[in-house]
């Protein structure tokens, strides 16, 4: 496998863990806690949000750390 498709791989999980992540969150806040639809889309889209800084973060700072001599 060349790095092209192991770079595809990774964004495909990681897209749909992420998705996983915001439907699960949607469910526990909707279903199970009894928030109303527009609140449980906006929490659900703030975890997702959330997750992508933090995901980011963690890219630049591993980035930075294999470019150091």
């Amino acid at each position: 496998m060349d790095a092209d498709q192991a770079g595809t791989r990774t964004l495909v999980v990681g897209g749909s863990l992420l998705f996983l992540m915001g439907v699960g969150w949607f469910a526990l806040s909707h279903v199970i806690m009894g928030t109303a639809t527009g609140d449980a889309v906006g929490e659900s889209l703030g975890v997702i949000l959330g997750l992508l800084i933090l995901v980011s973060v963690i890219g630049a700072v591993r980035a930075n750390r294999r470019d150091q001599p």
